[in-house]
């Protein structure tokens, strides 16, 4: 198993997902799948067929290659220069990215690869530092420090480039050729492929997504649930122990990693289904795992597994969005969305940054929102009862509105309870005011 990143330096970790293909280097990254794993490298490194090519990891150790994905050729145009080892599955893995269209001007990178000139040395795997001279269409063009010639970098083509910000380096692409064209001015400018292609490259050959860390397991959002903002910590401190603990056991029990769940759902999570790219947002998933909790805490189950998820499915739901406004101005929207997924009497929890957020709608909002979106579409001027009646059995709150209405104003309360058991009870009594 890996060692933490939060153990290593910024090179170690580099390091850490540093491997040897072939002739070349590669990266590892994370699938959405935990049948087999992915080296991002460059095409020119790799044989075609899977059982030809030799990859060794920054320990020495063997890594079996199941697959290579590469871009096919078009016409007389040369594919790209990239390619996808698939292998083995890699527990463990933690990289993360940063798309090379939002890096900054100039940006500081670092090349991260295997020279040929030093394999056999105590210390194989080098990093180049250097910058961003120029980043059009996905492809960085990388000026390195020192001017290194062609013969100097042999052997990292197909490496790693990072760039690292707040002290952790993310990945921003894979470097596959020096720049210029001509032997004679092949000194320090080399050119990389943003992660894009190689997205690109995975929707081409409909294999798994790169996967974002986060997604892998609930257990990496386990430390940011119930992030209570009470008046004196030590007033909730068992609570939200015991609900940490809950917690852990419902992802040991089977609890789907985040990945599937969005497999499961897609946009169904979100309320506004056109900005999918909020499906990866680590705040979505954090509200996902408490949005669980709560939900096993008043099932009165330790087991949150794929038929437990099932079970709820149609009888309370979670749908986040990073809008910022208050949530009750979109409350048609928040209605209209819960008569799609639920069944009569369901119950859908919003989460958003808001933090002032109301844990439901006053009577008088639900009653002119359903008085509209119920009307008769023929007879603009009458309400079809049997439709007015699904949306008022509908029970609507906020994560946050929770937090503050079952936990933050009553923080006194779980003092005087017995820590633990006692506490969560009082919690599930609370939760059962507002959403029962």
């Amino acid at each position: 198993m890996m060692k933490s990143d939060s153990n290593k330096t910024v090179s170690e970790i580099m390091q850490s997902y540093c491997v040897m293909v072939n002739g070349g280097s590669g990266v590892l990254v994370n699938a959405m799948t935990q049948e087999f794993s992915y080296v991002l490298t460059a095409r020119h490194a790799v044989c075609e067929d899977a059982a030809r090519n030799v990859v060794v990891d920054h320990n020495q150790n063997s890594i079996d290659v199941l697959g290579v994905l590469v871009f096919p050729q078009v016409g007389q145009q040369e594919p790209l220069d990239c390619a996808i080892l698939k292998i083995t599955h890699q527990a463990g893995l933690s990289q993360k990215s940063w798309n090379a269209a939002h890096l900054p001007p100039q940006a500081n990178l670092t090349f991260v690869g295997l020279p040929k000139a030093e394999r056999a040395s105590a210390t194989p795997i080098k990093h180049r530092t250097g910058h961003a001279a120029s980043l059009v269409n996905d492809l960085i063009t990388l000026e390195l420090a020192g001017i290194p010639s062609k013969d100097i970098i042999q052997g990292m083509s197909g490496g790693g480039v990072y760039h690292i910000d707040n002290d952790y380096p993310y990945l921003v692409g894979v470097e596959f050729e020096m720049e210029a064209s001509c032997l004679d001015h092949q000194y320090g400018r080399v050119d990389c492929h943003g992660l894009a292609r190689y997205t690109e490259l995975l929707t081409l050959h409909s294999s798994a997504p790169m996967i974002p860390p986060h997604m892998e397991c609930f257990s990496r959002m386990r430390d940011r649930i119930f992030e209570f903002n009470v008046y004196d910590p030590s007033n909730v401190q068992h609570l939200k122990s015991a609900l940490l603990d809950f917690a852990d056991l419902l992802i040991k029990s089977g609890m789907p990693p985040p990945y599937e769940i969005m497999k499961r759902y897609d946009v169904q999570l979100l309320l506004d289904a056109g900005e999918s790219s909020v499906l990866e947002a680590r705040e979505l998933w954090v509200a996902y795992l408490e949005f669980v909790v709560i939900s096993a805490l008043m099932d009165g189950t330790g087991s949150a597994d794929n038929s437990y998820i099932s079970r709820i499915d149609k009888k309370r739901r979670l749908l986040y969005t990073n809008d910022v406004t208050n949530w009750l101005r979109r409350l048609d929207e928040v209605l209209k969305i819960a008569r799609k997924l639920l069944d009569k009497d369901g119950t859908l929890v919003v989460a958003s940054p808001d933090a002032a957020a109301k844990p439901f709608p006053k009577d008088f909002m639900l009653k002119n929102v359903i008085g509209n979106i119920a009307i008769v579409p023929s007879q603009p001027f009458s309400i079809d009862e049997v439709e007015s009646e699904i949306y008022t059995s509908y029970k609507l709150t906020h994560l946050e509105g929770l937090r503050n209405s079952c936990v933050i104003e009553k923080e006194s309360d779980y003092r005087s309870l017995a820590p633990g058991r006692d506490q969560l009870l009082e919690l599930r009594k609370n939760l059962n005011e507002i959403i029962n």
